[in-house]
């Protein structure tokens, strides 16, 4: 009786099952912390295109284009500068019951000074002090 030796090299169905059953249990603990990271990315993303509209209206005031720049953040997540209207990204809005504006000088002074404006979606919450 002849017996063969096969020396072949693959994977049985049990060590299949088991590195399956590994990857599924580190996805059930990693997804919600996926998920944490994506929306702060996005309220991060909301947070600093207001802050970099209120730096350019300030810059606008200094260079002296014009006498007065005001910011006006309207409750619809709506940013007015002048004649152009900004928007906030998508369930993004501002804690305010009425319009709010800011107006700043010449100099850079900010008037009404030493406030600041609330961004607000789903639980986030994350308040822009305008200097």
């Amino acid at each position: 009786m002849i017996i063969k030796n096969y020396n072949k090299k693959a994977f049985t169905l049990f060590e299949l099952l088991l590195v399956i059953a590994i990857i599924a249990i580190i996805s059930v603990t990693a997804a919600p912390n996926f998920n944490k990271a994506f929306v702060e990315a996005n309220d991060g993303t909301a947070e600093q295109m207001v802050i970099n509209l209120v730096s350019s209206t300030k810059s606008m005031a200094i260079a002296g284009r014009i006498n007065e720049a005001t910011i006006t953040f309207k409750s619809d997540g709506t940013i007015k500068i002048g004649d152009k209207l900004y928007k906030l990204p998508p369930n993004f809005e501002f804690d305010i019951s009425s319009d709010k504006s800011f107006t700043f000088g010449l100099n850079g002074d900010v008037n009404p000074a030493n406030e600041s404006i609330t961004i607000k979606r789903n639980g986030y919450s994350k308040a822009v002090k305008i200097k």
